[in-house]
């Protein structure tokens, strides 16, 4: 009996017109991805992995895909529903999915916050699907379909509260590897390449007519008496409809009735215009409904018959001082008519009108532009009733990727992204912006003489990467005042003046002067309540690769990313600075592995006090080395995808580039130019990045790696070896060795080949410090800011041979060896700290040292005894304030005795007579 209700099924739905719909993900918070263990969510990956990623240390993730508009009617029978992927790479491996729908009737869309994905209720509908077949990279077809998803869409759209329009979410989870994997494109990376849905359905209703859209008017308007209503019908049924009726009211006034004599087919949509105009023109906001009626036959479902849309009518001319998610016409169509649409006479009429913010991609627009050109176009008309009373004129914009500002016709500015020189419509930036800055408002200070009295129009050229960029962002707002940010001292040279600004939070100031002997700069940090001065160098020297001496101690601390707050934490922690930022470290080495710049706040002060500490080091026998990493290299070339608003803010006030700021006429910029890209300290060498397969291979000595890093600051790296040192697996790129994927072999090799015992890399992060390949690289990268915001800091230090993690908190401060020490050469160590309040007896001592320890420095210590080669003679643990080293059998000498606890360490030296 059931497989004969089965063929009754089959052959009744076979009578009925059978539909398709289809529909791609639509934003970038439509798919995302969430950590094994539900920490962290992102609606911006470049990809979609299925469902191994390596971005945490489980791998495996969960997913949700969400298709927004599904305009299908609930009285509809699934047949057959599956999501087509496009492959990003060429993956192999057995990868099993289970795809469940997400139990809403109208599911929201992802947001970054903790479970997003995997907290949410789902169907009891689910289906395995297991991928054996390799994907090749853009492949798109059966390989990269799931399976029938037609339970799990049924089931969602026979929950209570479904509506044709709603949206349908599904939520994938699995098991693969690194060699068991599948990527996907994602919406960000190429939205016709995103993950689509498609549905094939029959609807059980013989006639189902509805309005799907009302086109015209759009949300936002400016008045007029005279404007057509124009709207989407669709026939939903099984029937072919000849004729029927159509009406629209305003505000719920029936305004016109007309009757269609179209023939609409099962599945078939049409546009309609209404014969009878519809009046706006008085200010204020009208509902605008539409009606579709069947004129032969029932209607079976009236739930689509109507459709609403709100419309405001708005002032076409806005006050300047104009607030954000203001009116703008707009323009977002293939456009190439000239300058003149940047002119008071230009006729925009036929131009939309929107309500910022605008945008595409990142679903948090008011007004959507389409997708897929180069440069998008806005006007605006503002009244100025008294010119004579306007000062400052600031504008803010949001301006994802690039922006060209024109004031009545005359350019005002162009963003920093924008190339200089003739643009046009097909005129893309000439980089990506920061993708965290993407929806900030950056501020320019615009020249009040391109204003007139009364009518003014703001011509503005959005422009994006490129055409098949996923996202763009717009919105704009001017005002009277603007507190900039304190920055600065910036040093430039023009013949023999030299040329020192500052910004402080009301605008630029400048000074000139004609020796550096005239000059001490300061840099203020108000946000810390203090300051610190210093003088200009005499000169600056190209730094040297390699140091034969491996010095007594060092800290090594990389990518702080300009948070002086945090920076200053280390450096006061542990003994480096002073309150007063000056240098109390002896002869001791700071060494920063890179990445002091972009994200942060206060980089060009960090440059600065590295810069006044570098002098003040050497004075007592110390060294400050700062090794270039990428952003360092991204600010010499020319690239701010990571630099904060702040820093184009302050450029443009000064009227420069933003790579004016570090060119070769700037101190700064001839101090950067001075360092390394990697150096040899002793015994350790040191760099951003790491050494890779390609880079060893080229069997370049410290010195031709330094160059070709000089070369690359310069624009001038022009050959194959220059290219690879400096490009992706190259010195302060590559992150082969901190993620482990060389072998043990492969590293010795390496570091072998570079002369050293270990090497010492930033650039990845990690929880802490790493030690690696048996100890022979240590990774000092970690999330400096969630440390900060956390309460602590922590680095790497080093004493005679020996490596701790330095931890420092609430002023208290602790030490983690690292391995085993290593061997190390004290004949050239300058100078030894005595023991001080230690009482050391006998001094010279026999056959035994014994150490009585004062109240205010009684803890739990670890011993070492060291002799003048560096090797360590004796260990221990002791926790008594009183204790005694054996030392029979240890040849008489100079020695050394270090006590290290959780809170301080000790060094001094004495004397065993035999």
């Amino acid at each position: 009996m059931k497989q004969l209700l089965t063929l009754f099924l089959v052959l009744f739905f076979s009578e009925l017109s059978a539909q398709t719909f289809e529909q791609y993900i639509q934003s970038s918070s439509d798919d995302a991805e969430e950590k094994f263990d539900g920490s962290y969510v992102t609606i911006s990956s470049s990809d979609i992995e299925l469902v191994y990623d390596s971005w945490n240390s489980q791998g495996l993730q969960t997913i949700g895909l969400r298709f927004a508009d599904i305009n299908i009617p609930a009285n509809s029978v699934i047949n057959n529903a599956y999501i087509q992927f496009t492959a990003d790479g060429s993956y192999s491996g057995d990868v099993s999915i289970n795809i469940k729908g997400e139990s809403s009737n109208n599911s929201i869309t992802f947001s970054n916050e903790e479970t997003n994905i995997s907290s949410r209720n789902t169907t009891l509908a689910e289906v395995s699907w297991t991928l054996t077949e390799p994907w090749s990279d853009n492949e798109s077809g059966i390989n990269q379909r799931t399976p029938d998803l037609s339970d799990i869409v049924s089931e969602v759209l026979a929950l209570n509260g479904w509506q044709f329009g709603n949206a349908v979410s599904f939520i994938l989870t699995g098991n693969g590897g690194s060699d068991a994997k599948r990527r996907a494109f994602s919406f960000n990376e190429d939205p016709s390449k995103s993950a689509k849905l498609v549905i094939e359905y029959t609807s059980l209703s013989d006639v189902d007519l509805a309005v799907t859209s009302i086109q015209q008017p759009n949300e936002y308007m400016y008045s007029t008496s005279s404007i057509p209503i124009k709207v989407d019908v669709k026939n939903f049924g099984n029937l072919t409809i000849n004729n029927f009726e159509i009406l629209y009211y305003i505000d719920n006034d029936l305004v016109a009735t007309d009757t269609s004599q179209e023939t609409l087919n099962p599945g078939q949509s049409s546009s309609f215009t209404f014969s009878q105009m519809a009046d706006f023109s008085t200010l204020g906001t009208y509902t605008v409904k539409a009606e579709v009626n069947a004129i032969n036959g029932i209607d079976s479902d009236s739930t689509n018959n109507t459709f609403t849309k709100t419309v405001h009518v708005i002032s076409e001319v806005d006050t300047l001082f104009f607030s954000a998610g203001s009116a703008w016409s707009y323009f977002d169509s293939t456009f190439s008519s000239g300058s003149n649409w940047t002119s008071i006479e230009y006729n925009d009429s036929s131009w939309s009108i929107g309500m910022g913010h605008f945008g595409f991609g990142e679903s948090d627009q008011q007004t959507e532009f389409n997708s897929g050109l180069a440069a998008y176009f806005l006007r605006k008309k503002v009244n100025i009733s008294n010119l004579n009373q306007l000062n400052n004129v600031y504008m803010h914009l949001i301006h994802d990727d690039a922006a060209v500002v024109y004031i009545n016709g005359q350019e005002a500015f162009r963003t920093e992204l924008m190339p200089l020189g003739q643009i046009n419509h097909t005129t893309t930036a000439r980089q990506s912006g920061n993708s965290s800055n993407e929806n900030e408002f950056y501020t320019y200070k615009l020249d009040t003489s391109l204003f007139v009295n009364g009518i003014n129009v703001i011509a503005i050229s959005l422009h994006n990467r490129s055409t098949s960029n996923s996202d763009l962002s717009f919105d704009c707002f001017i005002t009277s005042d603007f507190q900039y940010s304190q920055d600065g001292p910036y040093v430039s040279y023009e013949g023999n003046t030299i040329i020192v600004e500052e910004v402080t939070t009301t605008g630029v100031v400048s000074n000139t002067y004609n020796s550096t002997s005239e000059i001490v700069l300061t840099c203020y940090l108000p946000h810390m309540s203090t300051s610190f001065s210093f003088p200009l160098k005499n000169q600056i020297s190209i730094e040297p690769s390699e140091q034969d001496t491996t010095p007594s101690k060092f800290f090594s601390v990389s990518d702080f990313d300009g948070h002086i707050e945090a920076f200053t934490m280390l450096l006061k922690g542990e003994g480096i600075i002073d309150d007063e930022f000056k240098w109390i470290y002896g002869n001791g080495h700071l060494i920063i592995s890179g990445d002091l710049f972009d994200r942060g706040h206060h980089v060009t002060e960090c440059m600065w006090l590295l810069y006044k500490l570098e002098d003040e080091a050497k004075a007592q026998g110390g060294k400050v080395h700062l090794i270039i990493g990428n952003h360092e290299m991204f600010n010499l070339e020319d690239d701010w995808r990571y630099v904060e608003v702040k820093y184009f803010n302050n450029a443009h006030l000064m009227g420069k580039r933003m790579i004016e700021l570090y060119d070769n006429n700037t101190e700064l910029g001839r101090w950067l130019r001075s360092k390394n890209i990697i150096e040899r300290i002793g015994d350790y060498a040191f760099m951003h990045g790491g050494i890779s397969p390609e880079v060893s291979a080229l069997n370049l000595t410290y010195n031709q790696m330094n160059e070709y890093g000089r070369l690359e600051m310069n624009g001038d790296c022009n050959n194959t070896d220059c290219d690879i040192v400096n490009g992706s697996d190259g010195v302060y790129w590559y992150r082969g060795m901190a993620e482990e994927e060389l072998t043990q072999s492969q590293v010795d090799e390496f570091v072998t080949n570079l002369g050293v015992e270990r090497v010492i890399i930033g650039h990845t992060k990690g929880s802490t410090v790493r030690s690696l390949y048996n100890g022979r690289v240590l990774a000092i990268d970690m999330y400096h800011m969630d440390n900060f915001e956390n309460g602590f800091m922590e680095a790497l230090q080093f004493k005679l041979g020996c490596f701790y993690i330095f931890h420092t908190e609430n002023n208290e401060h602790t030490y983690t060896l690292i391995d085993e020490c290593d061997d190390f050469d004290t004949t050239n160590i300058l100078e030894v700290n005595t023991l001080g309040q230690l009482q050391v007896y006998p001094n010279p001592t026999v056959s035994q040292l014994n150490v009585i320890l004062p109240q205010n420095l009684q803890d739990n210590y670890m011993y070492r005894i060291v002799n003048q080669n560096g090797n360590t003679i004796r260990t221990g643990q002791t926790d008594s304030e009183s204790f005694s080293i054996g030392l029979n059998g240890v040849e008489s000498g100079r020695y050394y005795l270090i006590l290290k606890s959780s809170k301080r360490e000790i060094m001094g030296n004495f004397i065993l007579v035999k």
